[in-house]
């Protein structure tokens, strides 16, 4: 169930900018200024209900970039709390801190992170057991960026309809790799809570599971991420005092 909440939290502003389709050295083409602070606000829809949010944002800090990550889905009793540091030169992970909890259990992640490896440990709580640990000890391949940091890496890499972007990401929840492509396919009207949008559709295939994000073509913001295979979505929200809104105790950006 934690790799369906938090999968969809993927990708973020992508604005229009000569075409450089395959091109891999995304690092060349970061804009920095765009690296300095941002934050994305979602509205968690299951089954076309409001069921939660998604806050995730971030700052430069020195040679890093703190990230956070607030997620909610209320039906199911998940809530993640995330806290991480990337470098801003080139988002290689730095940390991790995930708490995550479902029902009346939840784990603790702990990791840090050196040239091609992950090292920390999971700590399992469950109601009337004694807490289990796990180590983290996993290799990474050179130039592996972190999950969470992919919010950042999607407002700061400019993109236009047939342009495609691939990377490798570290997946904290799954302690794994995958091999990720971005590919901006086509322009499209969305419809969401906060109105009608004409956006960029770009896909991101690899990693489990596919989503789908859209990106106003106005302003660069996400207004919407479809997840593969489920009946989920994070939509912009409507406005503050408007009658659809996230679930009771929803606030709204792996």
């Amino acid at each position: 169930m934690k790799n369906l909440c938090l999968a969809a939290v993927c990708a973020a502003s992508f604005i229009a900018m000569p075409a450089a389709a395959q091109d891999e050295d995304w690092r060349s083409r970061l804009d920095r200024d765009a690296l300095a602070t941002g934050e994305i606000y979602l509205e968690l829809q299951f089954e076309g209900q409001a069921d939660g949010f998604m806050r995730f944002g971030w700052h430069a800090d020195g040679d890093e970039i703190a990230i956070y990550d607030r997620t909610m889905w209320a039906s199911r009793e998940i809530y993640e709390t995330q806290e991480a540091r990337v470098r801003l030169a080139d988002l290689e992970p730095v940390s991790v801190d995930i708490r995550f909890h479902q029902g009346g259990h939840y784990f603790v992640i702990d990791g840090d992170f050196e040239p091609g490896r992950v090292t920390g440990r999971t700590r399992v709580v469950r109601p009337g057991q004694e807490a289990v640990n796990h180590a983290i000890d996993t290799p990474l391949p050179d130039g592996a960026i972190l999950r969470a940091s992919f919010f950042i890496l999607a407002a700061a890499l400019p993109m236009e309809i047939g342009d495609e972007v691939s990377f490798r990401w570290y997946a904290p929840l799954g302690n794994s790799t995958a091999d990720v492509t971005l590919s901006a396919v086509e322009a499209v009207q969305v419809e969401t809570p906060a109105g009608r949008f004409a956006t960029y559709r770009i896909e991101q295939r690899g990693g489990t599971p596919a989503n789908d994000i859209f990106i106003d073509r106005e302003t660069g913001r996400i207004v919407r991420i479809d997840i593969g295979g489920q009946p989920m979505r994070f939509v912009a929200p409507a406005p503050v005092g408007a009658a659809s809104g996230a679930a009771s105790g929803a606030g709204p950006n792996n």
